[in-house]
């Protein structure tokens, strides 16, 4: 069931891209897509999931977009008066954080819609889908050294959105975190599994199986394994002192291009705000 967490997650992964407002715009395309994969959705249902993701959309454009606005806004002025310090920059850390955590309870009611559409055949081809992606993760995820390098290239792509080309000692930090506290890419598949056999044991019945995703939607935490609750805080913590590390050590050509990215970020955020209010 964990893979129904695309609605979700596709969409965090889409407002990551250069061109927020671009990303926003094709959402429901892109989720629909997702979703089909793991579902084989017929023609109507693809239809009906973008028209809910379009509502969730509204929701997020009412709730979310507005802080994400007020952020990149207060981060600018921050920079601009040399005052983004430690304590700041983990509040904005916190802020986003809780947002991505939090996120998935505005995808619920269009989750919900879905897993009551899908028939028999449907549920086969998830259980087959999902298999597959499990075990390409976890192969990745037992070479500790190439998802290493790979998230590395993640972040350095993010950083150089924001900031441009990272000094050596930046790079460093990076490499460090990775080294000491790397995704724990193992335990989120032992997770998601774990996840997908609780959905599994109720999909005979439909009603609980909607029951069962909109628990797992509107209270997600309490579907993680102990040990990869503490993994995953004790990555995020780590992630939170390499973005302080970095952000605190900008050099002053860093400094004016993350100011005018910054710029740039929250003139395509309101730019999304117009087109997803006129959905």
């Amino acid at each position: 069931m964990k893979k129904l967490a695309l609605v979700c997650l596709a969409f965090m992964g889409l407002t990551a891209c250069s061109r927020l407002d671009i990303a926003l715009r094709w959402v429901d395309v892109f989720i629909a897509g997702k979703v089909d994969d793991y579902f084989d959705l017929n023609s109507q249902q693809k239809k009906e999931l973008k028209k809910s993701i379009q509502l969730d959309l509204k929701q997020i454009q009412a709730k979310l977009l507005p802080q994400w606005i007020h952020n990149f806004k207060e981060i600018e002025k921050d920079v601009n008066s040399g005052s983004l310090e430690e304590q700041k920059v983990a509040g904005y850390f916190a802020s986003f954080m809780s947002d991505a955590e939090g996120i998935k309870r505005y995808f619920a009611d269009t989750a919900v819609q879905l897993v009551g559409t899908v028939d028999d055949s449907q549920m086969k081809h998830f259980r087959k889908s999902f298999s597959k992606k499990a075990e390409e993760d976890l192969v990745k995820a037992q070479n500790p050294e190439k998802l290493r390098e790979e998230y590395k290239d993640k972040y350095i792509d993010y950083f150089a959105m924001f900031l441009g080309t990272l000094t050596k000692d930046q790079e460093k930090s990076v490499d460090q975190h990775l080294q000491t506290s790397c995704f724990p890419a193992a335990l989120k598949v032992k997770n998601n599994e774990y996840v997908f056999e609780k959905f599994m044991k109720e999909s005979d019945n439909k009603e609980k199986r909607k029951q069962f995703v909109r628990e797992f939607y509107v209270h997600p935490e309490r579907f993680e394994l102990p040990e990869y609750k503490q993994a995953k805080a004790q990555y995020q913590e780590s992630l939170k002192n390499l973005i302080t590390d970095v952000l605190v050590r900008m050099t002053p050509e860093q400094k004016v291009r993350l100011k005018k990215n910054l710029i740039e970020k929250t003139a395509q955020l309101e730019k999304a705000q117009g087109y997803i209010r006129s959905l």
